[in-house]
């Protein structure tokens, strides 16, 4: 139910952050709560104003605990959202629930307008960059060899008729020339190395695009939205694949993880004037299939006893070879890659797909570029007391930026068995 009604009270001290709190808030509350209106809880930008932050970290800590001692506020609370269970976060503290409440209240901050380009700056400097393979090239050159033809037809005929000769048609032109180039051995060599650099370019190309299934879009068992769920409601993408901060696989998330928010949206919601949700519509045919397949009934809003759960089919979209070894718990713990990096805008896709190549190369070219996050706890620390991790290597490869590759990012054994 309000699963983050656990985001509460701003402190001086010097751990609050609104910049935590909105990590936290993504990976702990945006599945329930959203700042400016309903969603399965009831909305959080003015929850400081509603209670008192006493009252909210007991709320957080343990509420069905809280209800138990018989707090009227917490009952009446719970009979407002029929009851609906919202998790205890004991693994919170108070600094953690006092950050998650500054960003109740500071909210997302604007992006600073781009600054306006600079007085007699070149257009042509300005304007977006474009592909340099653009096929008006090659179409001028076509033409431009179209019309040096046509002009040599035209002059050998002229100089057919001067000297008496029946001039001839354009098939017979073509037939003459063809001969002419035919007879040339130097054309005829030069024409064969052309013909076979193409012919191999293109059996290169075919094989070098086996496996490689960049933009694949398999047509899933539901309909599931990732731009209503990452992008319009902000749910974290570690909080349905969990098993990416400690796994080698993000995992897909089970059915009973849907059941965390869809128990309570079932699609026929509305809301009044008062602002209230109420059920009316429809449901959701995609929901429905969640319902069916974990055995939830609802109308009575209870699991039904001795029903046998259907697995979801869910189609995999990102595939790696058997000999690649790919660890994402290592990349978003130690690295703290952005899941848009390797996936793309995921929150804007209302369909997911394949977003990059996943070739070596580009991993590769990944881990030569991005420089380690020295400042977590990977690489911070000093072993012995006498420097930081980062400074060494700073000292010992003279640079500024250390990078993936300089840590062993491309020994052959990291990636492969």
């Amino acid at each position: 139910m309000l699963l983050a009604i656990s985001i509460l009270s701003i402190t001086a001290a010097a751990e609050v952050s609104a910049d935590a709190g909105k990590k936290l808030f993504k990976a702990n509350c945006a599945s329930c709560h959203k700042l400016d209106k309903k969603l399965i809880g009831p909305a959080l930008g003015d929850v400081t104003q509603r209670r008192t932050e006493e009252w909210l970290l007991k709320w957080i800590r343990n509420n069905a605990e809280f209800r138990a001692s018989g707090d009227a506020d917490a009952n009446a609370l719970f009979a407002e959202y029929k009851g609906s269970i919202m998790q205890a976060f004991p693994a919170l503290t108070d600094d953690d629930i006092k950050s998650i409440l500054a960003y109740t209240v500071e909210g997302d901050k604007k992006a600073a307008p781009a600054a306006a380009p600079a007085p007699g700056a070149d257009a042509a400097a300005q304007a977006p960059a474009e592909g340099g393979n653009s096929p008006w090239l090659i179409y001028i050159l076509g033409a431009f060899l179209l019309v040096n033809l046509v002009l040599l037809f035209r002059v050998r005929n002229t100089l057919k008729q001067i000297n008496g000769e029946n001039p001839t048609n354009l098939l017979e032109d073509v037939d003459f020339i063809t001969r002419v180039l035919i007879a040339n051995k130097r054309f005829m060599t030069f024409l064969t190395v052309v013909l076979a650099l193409g012919f191999l370019y293109a059996i290169y190309s075919f094989l070098m695009g086996i496996g490689i299934e960049k933009d694949y879009q398999p047509v899933q068992p539901i309909a599931f939205s990732h731009k209503i769920h990452a992008g319009e409601n902000g749910v974290d993408c570690n909080y349905c694949h969990s098993s990416a901060r400690h796994s080698k696989h993000s995992g897909i998330p089970a059915a009973n993880v849907c059941m965390n928010c869809h128990m309570y949206i079932d699609g026929s919601e509305v809301v009044d004037a008062s602002g209230n949700l109420k059920y009316g519509g429809e449901r959701s045919p995609e929901i429905q299939k969640i319902y069916a397949a974990i055995g939830w009934d609802p109308e009575e809003r209870v699991y039904m006893e001795g029903y046998e759960q259907k697995p979801i089919q869910w189609i995999r979209i990102h595939n790696l070879p058997d000999l690649a070894y790919f660890n994402h718990a290592q990349h978003v713990n130690a690295g703290k890659v952005e899941c848009q990096t390797c996936h793309g805008p995921v929150q804007e896709m209302e369909v997911a797909y394949q977003y990059s190549e996943l070739t070596m190369g580009w991993c590769i070219n990944c881990h030569r570029e991005t420089e380690i996050k020295g400042e977590n706890g990977y690489y911070a620390g000093a072993i012995d007391g006498s420097a930081s991790i980062s400074d060494r290597l700073v000292d010992r490869f003279h640079e500024e930026k250390i990078t993936v590759a300089n840590i062993g990012g491309l020994e052959c054994g990291k990636c492969h068995y």
